[in-house]
């Protein structure tokens, strides 16, 4: 990641927090989806935790997220 961001319930920026995943932090894709206003958002989960949610692909570091569509 590119700094410290929430992960939200939804593919969107206005859905609600999640949890913050830190700078640095590993995170595991598991799918991604394009929302209604073009922007892909991966669904993903903290490493070495249970805490998951969706977060903007413009946030990920070098990643465009994962390959396969939720």
């Amino acid at each position: 990641m590119t700094g410290s961001y929430h992960l939200k319930t939804g593919p969107y920026a206005a859905c609600s927090n999640v949890a913050q995943a830190q700078s640095g932090a590993k995170l595991w894709y598991h799918c991604y989806v394009v929302n209604a206003y073009g922007h892909a958002w991966t669904y993903v989960r903290i490493a070495g935790t249970k805490t998951s949610g969706w977060m903007s692909n413009d946030n990920l570091a070098n990643q465009n997220g994962p390959a396969f569509r939720c």
